[in-house]
């Protein structure tokens, strides 16, 4: 079948067109450069030496850690800087509301982000251009906010950042975004079990799922005849609560002052008395 030489015509425009101008540019998409990353601002590789904090399992509430994170682009072109907080596993929701991540650049101070709002990614930063060649410090904050009672205790937590460059204008994408490209690194150390039916792992918009995990109960103390002895009225003390005689302080160092002191006590008696009696045998 044979096209109008109009139609024929409008076809050949339209694909001259998309060849001279296309779409989006792939770069858009797949990133400008290729992320390295630094602890130190010396070393660069396209892995991070391990996790940025080692020690969240002593964060206690109003505790924070903070690192910095080098970033060098190493492409050709400048491309704008994304990090998205992903990876992220829990084993309570309440620990995940207080638990905030902040990163920022001198030039882009980003906000406080709740690990449970990934769903399941979050952007942390975006926007700052970074120059091909151009190292760029990223300060990572780990913070741990108030909980009431007994809320979060033993809890843990597991997430990682992902470092993009890309020429998509900041913005564009959803705050819940991901993306394929990037360099990914582990923020906190895995969490021990995490992907577990005892873990929770974000999903969807900051919802979490999780099988409840039993807390076995003490068995109570009777005696031989079925009642409550003595014995069920001890106290019970918190781990690693305890009392050790050994420990105490019981100031020794002052034993040898209070027998000098008995001994100044003794004598003034003894001159008191020595005294009297002389004056009553000198009345006679």
């Amino acid at each position: 079948m044979r096209l109008a030489p109009r139609r024929a015509f409008g076809i050949a425009t339209a694909a001259l067109l998309t060849l001279i101008f296309g779409a989006t540019p792939a770069s858009a998409a797949t990133g400008v450069g290729v992320v390295e990353l630094s602890d130190d601002g010396v070393n660069f590789a396209s892995s991070y030496p391990g996790a940025v904090f080692d020690s969240i399992a002593w964060l206690t509430p109003g505790d924070s850690q903070t690192e910095t994170i080098y970033v060098r682009n190493t492409g050709s072109a400048a491309g704008y800087l994304r990090i998205t907080m992903r990876d992220v596993s829990f084993s309570d929701t309440h620990y995940a509301d207080a638990l905030t991540v902040t990163t920022s650049t001198p030039s882009n101070a980003g906000a406080a982000q709740a690990i449970s709002g990934a769903s399941p990614c979050l952007v942390t930063n975006e926007g700052v251009l970074v120059a091909a060649g151009q190292t760029v410090p990223v300060t990572a904050s780990l913070n741990l906010g108030d909980l009431t009672g007994t809320q979060g205790q033993g809890a843990t937590a597991s997430l990682s950042l992902r470092f993009t460059l890309s020429d998509a204008t900041p913005g564009s994408l959803p705050a819940t975004h991901c993306g394929n490209t990037g360099t990914t690194i582990p923020l906190t150390p895995t969490t021990p079990g995490s992907g577990s039916s005892s873990g929770m792992t974000a999903t969807g918009a900051g919802t979490t799922s999780a099988l409840p995990v039993p807390t076995p109960s003490p068995s109570p103390i009777v005696g031989d005849d079925g009642a409550n002895t003595a014995s069920d009225l001890t106290p019970t003390f918190p781990a690693g609560f305890g009392l050790d005689p050994n420990s105490w302080r019981l100031y020794q160092e002052y034993l040898v002052l209070i027998l000098f002191l008995a001994v100044l006590v003794g004598a003034g008696i003894s001159w008191i008395a020595g005294r009297r009696t002389r004056k009553d045998a000198d009345d006679v």
